[in-house]
């Protein structure tokens, strides 16, 4: 099922955003013992996370992944983990409502030949590797992560997390969970916000556009996708449920 939600205020919408993405977490925890969340960076993302750890359900029980970085360390001003922690994990720690270790940064370790990508793996691994929920923000070629249209992290079959040192957008050093890994999951958030990424967005509901021009078409092999933007909708994709919401 495709929903789609529509808001022209981005702050109505990321708020929707938040709680949506909240009350799916806890319908979650109703079925399993825990949720494993996977998140990005991004400045759309500090609203989301500064709106998510003000909703009250049972924190304990989710565990944080990040879906992309850049190859800094964790504490670096540009780390998307630093944006995670800051708005969302600090204060659900100060409120004793989370362990810290529920949070999984991905630590950059320069003088590894993987960069640290095993060690994260092996993080994963011990949660099931796999995601259950992960939240996404299209970039303005569609890129989803550090998934770039027709570019080799689109295109390698490694099941896990793979380091680059040419990504197309800067800088070129990163790490991103690989197309496989981000399709374990069961339900997608994606955001398309800004007049920057309606081409993006006019790609990802065009049904004759490939994964491979836009890969945020890669969340509609999921069973659940929830889209949310300030832009209006293009022609509807073929062969996909969908319920749009309008405010």
């Amino acid at each position: 099922m495709l929903t789609i939600v529509e808001k022209q205020s981005q702050d109505r919408l990321l708020r929707a955003a938040a709680q949506h993405l909240c009350a799916t977490i806890s319908d979650l925890l109703t079925k399993r013992e825990q949720v494993n969340l996977a998140v990005p960076g991004g400045r759309s993302m500090a609203k989301i996370f500064e709106a998510m750890q003000t909703e009250q359900l049972d924190w304990q029980r989710v565990q944080f992944f990040i879906i992309d970085e850049r190859l800094v360390a964790i504490d670096h001003p540009d780390s998307n983990y630093l944006l995670l922690h800051k708005y969302c994990i600090a204060p659900l720690v100060r409120s004793k409502r989370i362990q810290p270790g529920n949070a999984h940064p991905f630590i950059f370790e320069p003088a590894l030949a993987d960069r640290g990508i095993k060690n994260y793996e092996q993080v994963l691994a011990q949660h099931g590797f796999r995601y259950d929920i992960i939240l996404l923000s299209a970039g303005e070629d569609g890129h989803v992560g550090a998934l770039y249209p027709n570019h080799h992290s689109l295109a390698n079959q490694h099941h896990g997390c793979i380091v680059m040192y040419d990504s197309p957008k800067p800088p070129p050093e990163r790490m991103t969970s690989s197309r496989s890994l981000m399709q374990t999951a069961e339900i997608a958030f994606l955001l398309f916000i800004g007049e920057t990424k309606r081409k993006a967005y006019e790609q990802f509901m065009d049904a004759a556009c490939p994964v491979g021009d836009c890969p945020a078409k890669l969340v509609l092999t999921l069973p659940e996708v929830a889209v949310f933007t300030d832009l209006s909708t293009p022609t509807t994709l073929e062969n996909h449920d969908r319920k749009t919401h309008f405010s």
